[in-house]
């Protein structure tokens, strides 16, 4: 059989190299490039190795939402925000249900002068004691854990309040303390405050939070029996807030005397957190 000739035309176009066409696909394959590279700069390398196997299975839209959830986790294990965010929530005056919306049940009840109630609540950073009575909050205290920054920008002792002493941060306008086996602590009324009109700024110290120096505790026993004997409490006062620091704040529309059996006692504080 005579051997079958191609046209000229056919043949050249044989012979050259077929162009690229472009890809249609490419900007969505740019888009998911864009997208790894912020997961891999923000993510840890366990969740990127879990990452990658379910993209090569083919499956980008789920690893793309695993990673998502994987970053909310991490925001809320290692952030103070979502804590912050849920203080926020709180203010005095405000209907005592939303302490449930936000926090859930109680883990500890008790009553305090026959009408009002207290309730402490627990979080992963701190512990919030709050009075309230008619259905409505009074007062609360936050007790931080050491590695909680709480907002504290609308208290009269400003942003440094838990980071400075007493007589540095704020001007207390009146105070209290107790020394006894249940419990040591100081707990001072401040001067200012965003909603000072509406409210008072309260802070103190409590010793099951963290213990005190042998110089501190001094310093508190001596104003404590000032205050007990009724003497000029103004000089141990002033001593013992340059020498003290706050671990806990809230707010207060009572009087000290109501608000210190808010503070847990040492036992309370272990029933708590154990």
């Amino acid at each position: 059989m005579p051997e079958q000739v191609l046209p000229a035309s056919l043949e050249k176009a044989e012979a050259e190299p077929k162009e690229n066409k472009p890809n249609a696909q490419e900007p969505p394959v740019k888009e998911e490039k864009d997208i790894l590279e912020r997961l891999r700069d923000n993510t840890p390398n366990s969740i990127l190795a879990i990452v990658a196997l379910i993209i090569a299975g083919g499956q980008f839209n789920d690893a793309i939402d695993m990673g998502s959830k994987g970053w909310d986790l991490i925001v809320s294990n290692f952030s103070d925000s979502p804590s912050n965010n849920r203080l926020s929530e709180i203010y005095i005056r405000a209907s005592s249900g939303i302490l449930e919306e936000t926090f859930g049940s109680p883990v500890y009840t008790k009553m305090s002068n026959g009408e009002m109630q207290i309730k402490y609540y627990k979080d992963k950073k701190f512990i919030l004691s709050a009075i309230t009575s008619n259905d409505t909050i009074d007062a609360f205290l936050v007790f931080p854990k050491p590695d909680f920054v709480a907002d504290v920008k609308y208290h009269a002792g400003g942003n440094d309040y838990l980071n400075s002493s007493f007589s540095s941060s704020s001007n207390e306008s009146r105070a209290t303390s107790n020394i006894a086996r249940t419990g040591n602590y100081y707990i001072e009324e401040s001067e200012g405050g965003r909603y000072e009109l509406l409210y008072h700024s309260v802070g103190g110290y409590s010793e099951y939070l963290s213990p005190l120096s042998a110089q501190q505790l001094k310093l508190l026993a001596d104003y404590n029996d000032k205050l007990m004997m009724e003497e000029n409490t103004q000089g141990s006062l002033s001593k013992l807030r340059q020498q003290l620091s706050p671990n806990f704040y809230g707010y207060t529309t009572l009087d000290l005397e109501s608000l210190a059996p808010a503070i847990l006692t040492k036992l309370e504080y272990e029933l708590i957190t154990n």
